[in-house]
């Protein structure tokens, strides 16, 4: 375990210690639940990018069958 000193607001250290008796845990828990949700976010980005060029291949392989007897027409 790493030890960190930090140094936040007056204001804010006293919102943190009407939330919670145990800052430390708090805060330590704040992290986490921060750290889970910039990971998800980045895994989510991938697989949207992967989703995209997986789009763009799909949209290539159907552009000549698109075009067959297509009318303006209808």
């Amino acid at each position: 375990m790493k030890v960190i000193q930090l140094h936040i607001a007056d204001d804010l250290a006293q919102k943190v210690s009407e939330m919670s008796q145990d800052t430390e845990s708090f805060i330590i828990e704040t992290l986490r639940t921060k750290v889970n949700k910039l990971k998800k976010s980045a895994d989510l980005e991938k697989e949207y990018k992967l989703a995209a060029e997986e789009n763009k291949k799909i949209l290539q392989d159907f552009a000549t069958i698109d075009l067959e007897n297509w009318s303006d027409e209808y």
